[in-house]
């Protein structure tokens, strides 16, 4: 079972490392633009492409986080339930592979 606190972290490091990638790809390509071809400014479709889900997601982090939390909270919740049916079946068939092997 994870906790509140687990899931916040989880919701904020997605955040930031979202953010943190936009800006290194994006600083990337702007120098690679710079410099192989100043006159065509190609990489500004890239940040505004890529701005607006930054933002979209940077709204939703700022105005609704509980409801994130929340929500990561069910979803690593089910995750973990559903590897744990997946343990248990794997189980079983080693059980019943045993069975035939000992027989």
């Amino acid at each position: 079972m994870v906790t509140h606190k687990q899931a916040e972290d989880r919701v904020n490091a997605g955040f930031w490392i979202h953010l943190g990638c936009y800006i290194a790809v994006v600083g990337g390509l702007a120098v690679m633009n710079y410099l192989r071809n100043p006159d065509n400014l190609w990489v500004l479709w890239v940040a505004g492409g890529w701005g607006i889900g930054i933002a979209a997601q940077a709204m939703a982090f700022f105005s609704n986080r509980e409801k994130l939390v929340d929500r990561a909270v069910e979803r690593i919740d089910r995750s973990e339930e559903r590897q744990e049916r997946r343990e248990d079946r794997r189980q079983e068939r080693q059980e019943r592979r045993d069975i035939r092997e000992a027989t």
